[in-house]
């Protein structure tokens, strides 16, 4: 007899995470970080060694949503000491030298950051505008992790925030959209009648054989997994072209 073991699916306690960022340059980018923090679940906001506090900039990137997470942020002169109480730290890096040991994405990692995010603080670390972590920064990270992107190309450390805590904020709950409601058979076939109607009156129906040619469309349409709303709006196409048919205007 087999026996089944119910499993309960692990989620990322956000509470548990942090962004810190190293030597930022321009408020603004504070300020967005923040912004995505809220986004995402996430309250902790880190700022080592910050260049700019311009809290006007920082508050309008920010926007309502960050406003509590900039009002929470801690400010530190030393990294180490920003990284004191926390568990892991993970540093982000667009540059891949050989120094950098650089062996996962953050969608690679994810996995054991849910983990580790259950009874320990998680550290993401982001550097500076301009060259990012230095490798002293590095020194002080359990791991190093890079965001994909194509050559030559670099992200603003507010995106490469954006992008972490996403994929952070995915494994942290179920998001369910609300499914629109699909066509009836009935709506469906009412469609179907005045699309071959209208198809007749253009003279696009093969006269040999009909039903094949309709079906056809019939399959096709079927796979658009069609609502009402698009429905209606086909067959109002087909009513507003057939009564232009029967009723063209006159020439000037």
């Amino acid at each position: 007899m087999q026996v089944r073991i119910k499993t309960r699916e692990i989620r990322a306690r956000l509470e548990n995470l942090a962004v810190v960022m190293v030597d930022t340059l321009y408020p603004e980018n504070i300020g967005a970080a923040a912004r995505a923090c809220a986004n995402f679940g996430v309250s902790r906001l880190v700022l080592v060694r910050p260049r700019d506090l311009n809290p006007e900039k920082m508050r309008a990137m920010a926007t309502r949503s960050g406003l509590p997470v900039l009002e929470r942020m801690r400010v530190y002169r030393d990294l180490v000491e920003a990284l004191a109480e926390f568990n892991y730290v993970v540093g982000t890096t667009a540059r891949l030298g050989k120094q950098r040991k650089v062996h996962e994405t953050v969608r690679e990692i994810v996995p054991r950051i849910v983990d580790l995010s259950q009874n320990n603080r998680i550290a993401f670390l982001f550097g500076n505008e301009k060259w990012g972590l230095t490798n002293e920064d590095l020194y002080h990270c359990h791991t190093v992790i890079t965001i994909p992107t194509t050559e030559k190309a670099s992200l603003n450390v507010s995106q490469a925030v954006v992008i972490v805590l996403y994929e952070m904020f995915c494994a942290s709950a179920e998001v369910e959209l609300p499914k629109p409601r699909l066509a009836t058979v009935r709506e469906l076939e009412v469609m179907y009648e005045i699309i071959r109607q209208t198809l007749k009156r253009i003279d696009y129906v093969p006269h040999d054989n009909e039903t094949l040619w309709m079906t056809t469309i019939r399959r096709f349409l079927s796979r658009l997994d069609l609502t009402a709303q698009e429905v209606r709006v086909i067959q109002g196409f087909c009513k507003q072209l057939l009564w232009a048919l029967e009723h063209p205007r006159p020439e000037k």
